[in-house]
């Protein structure tokens, strides 16, 4: 069930933060409800901080353990200034807002139809989990073949917030035997409590495919060459 607007405004002020209840959206700025609550849905802004994909120094990707820091470089563009995405290109920025969700929440971010309409293409990968802490991270695209202007602080897509249904089977348990708290549930700590966006955690592949059973793989490695007295040689392969 989506929450309504009423349902976010009350869990957001009547709750104590440290309510299972409560809801987080900081900072806010409005005059009226209407500016940027809609009936199901709260608009976030875009903030400073920005991962912009950096050029490598291969001819190909792989998402990997080094992933974090090989593929992105750290911008930050302050308030009043602006960044220009060029046509076709991807970016990684942040929301504004901290979020902090309770364990019967979980949401969605969907792009703002005005913003969509200027081929930009926001999503959060899509979806967020229960008991979420921080700024939530944004796959930004201008689809369009022109360079859009970017300017932080400035409204760019949509929460939308689901409560969290309980199974029949777990309300009948309930009945005969004290249930589990929701708060006891642990959250996801891959990407726990960020401010600035981030890029994405990968597991080496070898290591995910020995989780299916797999215990052989290819892999790409790069050579150099150098001179010796008997002509060129091949390094040895870096990893």
């Amino acid at each position: 069930m989506v929450l309504s607007r009423q349902e976010i405004l009350t869990r957001m002020t009547e709750y104590d933060v440290t309510h299972q209840k409560n809801l987080v959206i900081t900072p806010l700025f409005y005059q009226k409800h209407e500016d940027i609550f809609d009936a199901d849905s709260v608009d976030l802004r875009l903030g400073c901080h920005f991962l912009l994909p950096k050029s490598l120094d291969q001819p190909f990707f792989s998402p990997d353990r080094t992933s974090a820091t090989s593929l992105h470089v750290k911008v930050h563009v302050p308030l009043g200034q602006f960044l220009v995405v060029p046509a076709h290109q991807t970016i990684l920025g942040a929301t504004l807002e901290f979020i902090k969700l309770p364990s019967d929440v979980s949401g969605q971010v969907l792009t703002k139809s005005s913003v969509a309409r200027t081929f930009i293409v926001v999503e959060t990968a899509p979806w967020i989990h229960p008991q979420y802490r921080g700024c939530l991270t944004l796959e930004i695209a201008n689809v369009s073949n022109t360079p859009v202007l970017l300017y932080p602080g400035r409204p760019i897509c949509q929460l939308v917030l689901m409560h969290l249904a309980r199974s029949e089977g777990q309300v009948s348990i309930k009945a005969s035997k004290k249930q589990k708290k929701d708060s006891d549930i642990k959250p996801d700590t891959n990407y726990f409590g960020p401010v600035y966006p981030e890029a994405p955690k990968f597991k080496n592949p070898h290591e995910d495919l020995f989780q299916i059973g797999v215990t052989r793989i290819t892999r790409f490695r790069r050579t150099e060459m150098f001179p010796t007295k008997h002509g060129w040689r091949e390094s040895r392969p870096k990893d």
